[in-house]
């Protein structure tokens, strides 16, 4: 990470975990400004689901059209107000139809929320496709609103819903609509989470699940999609083929959720007052070791390195004297004995200390985390 995203993540840091956005109680608004161009921008992963290769995800300079102007203003003839601004564009050289990229948002987890982001679709050959990926569980397993600009003879788009579950797509039957999606042209998709129920709309209006004539007459409910297969979890920027896309101005507004893990480390911090840092690396959605729980809050999502991997891979324990502090990075397991993550504890030291005494005190730190979790899945939960 250079120097400056760093530096911007500090100023960040005292408003949600370091990472490059803006938050403001239980919303959370992607500044894409605050990241270093050309690059991923901090507290996101790529991942790709099904095969090939992940894509290629950077934050770019994009001229997008002013809040304040309707976004198909130009599709009717007239001139949309334009301005310059950081988005985050997305291509891939895999044009598989099957080869979805998602570039994963991993310092929160979601249940109830809603999601508000502008797109557009630059190109693409197979599957000319992008959209929001949401609940992710891992690569395999998510929900996912996409737009594509292929439809059908007389519509050129469509909006659908589906599920991936073990890999394997299963569409949301009756679930999609035919609807313009133009090439090159921005558009807004909101997606609506509550519980079992999911909707999603294009450019304000309710699209999914398709809106049926008179369906919201005599004071009936807004139609919803139920299903429960996935309760909670992560949200991604999604693409499908060599779809090359733009997103701008994402919102997320949500019920807030503390993690499980989260509050085991905080608790464990809170009752050891020679505890400078704690955190937990983990493999889980990314192919580098990520901060997913941080006593002190500031690094979440923020990548490891070389020895928090041999960690996890390897079960191996390091050990690092510093002035006044020591680190001792261990691996932390289930109760089965596996190994599911990297602890890193950072401790004050004392005169005298050696490896053996600090690997001692890290030791129990350990065993106090490890008695809080019951296997991997707590990491998520």
């Amino acid at each position: 990470m250079s120097r400056a995203a760093r530096i911007a993540n500090r100023i960040l840091a005292a408003l949600l975990g370091g990472a490059a956005l803006v938050a403001s109680g239980a919303e959370i608004k992607f500044d894409f400004g605050q990241s270093r161009q050309g690059l991923v921008p901090p507290g996101f992963v790529s991942l790709v689901s099904g095969p090939g290769r992940p894509g290629n995800w950077k934050v770019t300079d994009e001229a997008v059209p002013s809040a304040m102007t309707p976004l198909l203003t130009n599709l009717s003839g007239g001139a949309a107000a334009t301005a310059v601004h950081p988005v985050l564009a997305a291509s891939s050289a895999d044009p598989a139809a099957v080869h979805s990229p998602i570039l994963l948002y991993t310092n929160e987890s979601f249940a109830n929320f809603t999601l508000t982001t502008r797109f557009k679709i630059v190109s693409g050959t197979a599957a000319p496709e992008a959209g929001i990926a949401f609940r992710v569980q891992d690569a395999s397993n998510y929900y996912v609103i996409r737009a594509s600009t292929r439809g059908s003879q007389s519509v050129p788009g469509s909006l659908l819903w589906y599920r991936v579950v073990g890999g394997v797509r299963h569409d949301g039957q009756g679930m999609g609509v035919l609807v313009p999606i133009p090439p090159d042209a921005w558009q807004e998709l909101r997606v609506e989470c509550s519980g079992d129920s999911i909707r999603g709309f294009l450019n304000g209006k309710l699209m999914i699940p398709p809106l049926l004539a008179g369906a919201l007459t005599n004071g009936a409910e807004m139609p919803r999609i139920n299903d429960t297969t996935f309760p909670a979890g992560q949200i991604g920027f999604w693409t499908a083929g060599d779809t090359a896309a733009c997103f701008a101005d994402t919102r997320i507004e949500y019920t807030a959720r503390v993690p499980l893990l989260q509050t085991v480390i905080a608790d464990v911090v809170k009752k050891n007052s020679r505890l400078l840092g704690l955190k937990v690396y983990s493999l889980k959605n990314s192919t580098v070791p990520v901060v997913v729980a941080d006593g002190k809050g500031h690094d979440l999502g923020s990548p490891g390195g070389k020895t928090e991997e041999d960690v996890i891979a390897k079960g191996t324990v390091f050990y690092l004297k510093q002035t006044g502090s020591v680190e001792v990075t261990q691996p932390l397991r289930d109760r089965n004995g596996e190994v599911i993550a990297a602890l890193k504890t950072t401790m004050t030291s004392f005169l005298g200390e050696t490896a053996d005494t600090a690997l001692a005190r890290a030791t129990q730190i350990k065993k106090a985390v490890e008695s809080g979790l019951a296997n991997s899945q707590d990491l998520d939960e």
